[in-house]
This record gives structure tokens, C-alpha cells and sequence, in this order.
């Protein structure tokens, strides 16, 4: 973003996406920006509703800015209207439609790929220029990579033994990564962005031999995998 031009803009995060679009905003806040800036923000519900004091102070004190919080999920008589979030549904351009002025902004966008998709195909639908409309993936998320190593399918079948929970699960074709399979079964792994990315669900390899549905961005440690993206080449022990 050029932070000297004055064109309005609409500010667009969806869940850990808000990370980019609101050092955006804190920057045109600082710069004491005139520009005329509105800031959607998607998440299920406020449980997963990060930095809310800090936006609100923000539109208190500026009054060029105009804070949008979406719920997709609001939990009855815990979330509710108007002190935690403006509109209960997910972040669209129906929605844009309804709130904004007019469709003469320049949008930044982050957020899982299904709402990038949609955002950016429906802005394009509602005669932005696609020269206006701007946005970041988590690594690779937003673009489906061929899957690595096609030898890994050979077998369908693939014992799993999670050795800290003391499990041992079959994984077959269909059954998901590996962080899936676990999670279907009760197995807590630390996740962040579920595209090999952000290394959070890093996880030592004991024994045999993974493959990856996408190309990792995160670095990986020897002997260690990315349980978000992996599926297993072999039987696997991991230290999960």
C-alpha cells in the first residue's frame, strides 16, 4: 500500500489474516491518514475475536475509520450484537454491497483461500478493477500445488502410531493428513495455519516415511514433519 495516496480503502481480514490488514491500518492511523478506510473483520465468534480493544479504540478516536466485525458462528447468549460484532455471517461482497458507499475503493485481502476466492471473483463480478483489488495467502494455501510424490499412493493402507498418546491408527486414502486423522480420533497436535507455512505443528518423525499434499514453506527440521500437510509413504511413528 502507498500510504501518501488518498484513494479510500477497504481493509479485509479473516481470521490470523488480519495480521497484514492491520498493520496496514495501525500504519494509516499513525500517519494520521484522511483516507476514508473501512476494515472487515470475519472470524466464527469471540472466541476467536483477537485484538477487539484494540479496534475499537481505533475507531473511536479516528473518525475516518469504520470498524466491520463479522461473527459466521455467533454462540447464543454469549456473543452479542453491537459490543462484539456487527453482522452475524461471514465477510461477502453482498455484504460490501449493503454497507458501503459505493464500490470506488481499493481492497487488500487475507484470509483462508475459499473467502479470497470468492471475495476477489465477486469484486471482480461487481465492476472493481482488478488493479484495485489486492491480496495476501497464507504461503502456499491459496494455490493448490500438484501432490508431491506419487509414489506415495501405491498403498492404501498405512499404520500410524502416535507414540506420546500411545494410539496406533490405520490411515487409508481419504482419510486426510495426518494432523486429521488425529484430531478424528482425539489427538491433540498444535496447529496455526493448516498449510505448511508456520511450522507451529512441526513433529518429530520416529520411524518411516512421510509424503506432503503441498509443497512445505515452513522450514523443517531433520527427522520432523509437518502433520498439517503430510500424509503418511509408510507406516509412521510420530511424536504426536
Amino acid at each position: 500500500m502507498d500510504v501518501s495516496e488518498n484513494t479510500p480503502v477497504v481493509l479485509i481480514g479473516g481470521g490470523v489474516g488480519i495480521t497484514p490488514v492491520l498493520c496496514m491500518l495501525n500504519t494509516l492511523c499513525d500517519s494520521r491518514s484522511k483516507r476514508e478506510i473501512w476494515f472487515f473483520y470475519g472470524v466464527r465468534n469471540r472466541s476467536e475475536h483477537i485484538m477487539a480493544e484494540h479496534l475499537k479504540r481505533i475507531e473511536m478516536e479516528y473518525e475516518n475509520v469504520h470498524i466491520q466485525v463479522c461473527y459466521s458462528q455467533p454462540e447464543s447468549g454469549k456473543d452479542e450484537p453491537g459490543p462484539d460484532y456487527h453482522h452475524g455471517e461471514m465477510v461477502s461482497v453482498d455484504l460490501f454491497k449493503r454497507v458501503l458507499p459505493s464500490n470506488n475503493f481499493e481492497f487488500y485481502i487475507c484470509g483462508p483461500p475459499p473467502m479470497m476466492e470468492a471475495l476477489v471473483s465477486g469484486l471482480g463480478e461487481w465492476g472493481v478493477p482488478e488493479k484495485d483489488i489486492h491480496f495476501e495467502a497464507f504461503g502456499p494455501a491459496s494455490v493448490k500445488k500438484p501432490v508431491l510424490d506419487q509414489s506415495s499412493a501405491t498403498e492404501s493402507l498405512h499404520k500410524v502410531n502416535f507414540a506420546k498418546s500411545g494410539k496406533v491408527l490405520e490411515w487409508k486414502q481419504g482419510e486426510g493428513t495426518l494432523l486429521e486423522l488425529a484430531e478424528a480420533r482425539g489427538i491433540h497436535i498444535d496447529s496455526g495455519c493448516r498449510a505448511g507455512s508456520c511450522g507451529t505443528c512441526m513433529t518429530a518423525i520416529k520411524a518411516g516415511e512421510v509424503s506432503y499434499l503441498d509443497q512445505p514453506s515452513a522450514s523443517l527440521e531433520s527427522g520432523s514433519c509437518l502433520p498439517c500437510i503430510a500424509v503418511p509413504r509408510t507406516a509412521v511413528t510420530i511424536d504426536a
